[in-house]
């Protein structure tokens, strides 16, 4: 396994980063014990460094992972507040449930714009007096558009970015594979850490699973590169990859790029929750008022199923 710091901050980390989300219930929804044996599964091959996130309801697994490890883990935690008592109240959450007096690294969730990235100012102002009193020891933002990470890449507080890269550019807003790659070369010139995501594109680049994952993770201003493992066939085939191995277990995985479905009990409602919780628009009402799904847009991040109040919609 390879180690980087996260630009300048002195936190040194593996290039392999656990991308939690396809543990809980946006994804695989893996018992606890599940859950807390893949990461530890990982552990032990070198990972030390898991993403997370309150929206991904996967504390949980990672404190039972922690409790369990004797390696120091480095956890980044994201948050989709809008004001600062949510902000403050995201930050004790974290801190309560990974049993952690400091967070190594909290994350603006998904910065959209730069308007978005303006309105979300007095939760900025939060992390960056959490960073100044020692709760958090560095602060950025993740972002799936390139101009909002080359705006972060001009900003001297943020110290990390966490940007959407794939080889094929799948949900990319505002410019694609080669402007998401020339801002985090500005954002890597000026100190930044980066640590990417969706290198499968959430599952829709799963058919050339391989190349994307090394493609992504042979990107020279990447630190590290989040992915996510749903069991163990999957861990061991895609950092034995990395490794320049062909693992057994990749008989295991199904390279078959992942869909939506729409339960019909429960049917849809056609209340349009998700299709405003969707930042790509890959979900629209139908002819017949239920909803539809553009799978060019779709990041697969699940976000969606969260929204839904009556849990009609999956991947499969």
């Amino acid at each position: 396994m390879e180690y980087r710091e996260l630009g300048d901050t002195g936190i040194l980390v593996s290039r392999v980063c656990f991308g939690s989300l396809t543990l809980g219930p946006l994804c695989a929804n893996l018992s606890l014990a599940e859950g807390r044996d893949l990461l530890l599964e990982a552990f032990n091959l070198g990972v030390t460094f898991i993403d997370s996130a309150e929206q991904y309801r996967t504390y949980p697994y990672i404190r039972a992972a922690l409790d369990q490890s004797e390696v120091p883990i480095v956890v980044a935690s994201k948050t989709y507040a809008h004001n600062d008592q949510e902000a403050s109240w995201a930050i004790e959450d974290a801190r309560i449930a990974l049993g952690r007096e400091t967070l190594d690294i909290f994350l603006l969730h998904e910065v959209r714009d730069e308007e978005d990235w303006h309105s979300r100012s007095a939760v900025w102002q939060v992390l960056l007096d959490a960073k100044a009193n020692g709760i958090i020891k560095a602060i950025g933002l993740s972002t799936h558009s390139a101009r909002v990470a080359s705006m972060a890449a001009n900003i001297s507080e943020v110290d990390i970015i966490h940007p959407l890269l794939n080889l094929a550019g799948i949900g990319i807003n505002d410019g694609g594979t080669d402007a998401m790659l020339s801002a985090i070369a500005a954002a890597k010139a000026a100190g930044k850490g980066v640590y990417s995501m969706k290198a499968i594109a959430g599952g829709g680049l799963m058919h050339q699973a391989k190349e994307a994952i090394c493609w992504a993770y042979q990107q020279p201003e990447v630190d590290a590169v989040a992915i996510g493992f749903k069991d163990r066939a999957e861990l061991i085939t895609d950092i034995g990859w990395l490794n320049g191995e062909e693992p057994a277990e990749a008989q295991e995985v199904a390279l078959i790029d992942r869909n939506m479905t729409f339960d019909k009990e429960p049917s849809c409602h056609g209340c349009g929750l998700c299709i405003k919780r969707c930042s790509t628009g890959a979900l629209y009402l139908g002819d017949d008022n239920l909803v539809a799904w553009d799978k060019s847009k779709c990041l697969y991040c699940g976000y969606c199923i969260a929204a839904c109040p009556w849990f009609c919609i999956s991947f499969c």
